[in-house]
């Protein structure tokens, strides 16, 4: 029986891509007249996210995770701690927070107030800082648990299952009655299969995989998730769930 849904947030409950373009014409704009500061803030928002990646793939578990992101940044980009932090609070956490609602994945809003009157417990759990977005996304308030990999007790970056286990626990869900929705199956699937969580995938392209399903939007999913639901019996698992 389903209990909880948990969500990653950028990509999942936004649109990314089109924020990002957004955002690189905003920059280019703010730096015409000084290009060259324009390409040294591209650089170092660049390195930001490599040591993201870098941190990501060494599995590392860290109690000050932004100060060991930020530290690789400045190594990799040869730039002060002072300016790095600058470009990252300023292009990656302030601004984009302004068109941000723009973006917001079609049918989400629906869909979610559909679970929440269902009896479902919402939960979020993003590799990176989540309560400015989701105020600016008008959806603070929906989700019951919302944790960071900079949260204490996680430390790790997905796809270590670390991070969707503690939510599943504040939640009071056991993990194999949990789904995690995601847009990365890399990362997002990975880290639900690490937790024993069955998985959804928002990826238009993508195919099914074994370990978690590809949906095109909220209208899908709802679809394969609440007539799954209906489907199965009282006592049934959540592994049944379709995640081919």
């Amino acid at each position: 029986m389903l209990e909880a849904l948990i969500f990653d947030l950028d990509g999942t409950l936004y649109r990314q891509e089109p924020l990002r373009r957004a955002m690189l014409m905003r920059l280019a704009r703010a730096h015409a007249f000084r290009p060259l500061t324009g390409l040294r803030t591209a650089r170092v928002l660049g390195a930001y996210r490599r040591a993201q990646e870098h941190l990501r793939d060494a599995a590392t578990v860290l109690e000050d995770l932004t100060a060991a992101q930020l530290r690789l940044a400045c190594e990799s980009s040869n730039a002060d701690p002072a300016f790095v932090s600058e470009c990252v609070t300023r292009w990656m956490e302030q601004d984009p927070l302004e068109i941000l609602h723009r973006h917001i994945q079609p049918g989400l809003v629906d869909f979610l107030q559909e679970c929440k009157q269902r009896g479902l417990r919402l939960g979020l759990f993003s590799d990176y800082p989540a309560d400015a977005k989701l105020t600016a996304l008008g959806l603070d308030g929906l989700f019951d648990v919302v944790l960071t990999a900079q949260s204490p007790g996680v430390g790790a970056f997905k796809p270590d299952p670390r991070g969707l286990l503690l939510v599943a626990e504040r939640l009071g869900a056991t993990p194999e009655r949990c789904v995690y929705v995601g847009d990365r199956a890399v990362v997002d699937a990975a880290a639900a299969r690490g937790a024993g969580m069955a998985c959804f995938i928002l990826a238009k392209r993508a195919k099914h995989n074994e370990h978690w399903t590809a949906v095109s939007g909220y209208a899908e999913l709802r679809e394969r998730l609440f007539l799954a639901m209906a489907a199965q019996p009282p006592a049934a698992a959540q592994p049944s769930l379709d995640r081919r």
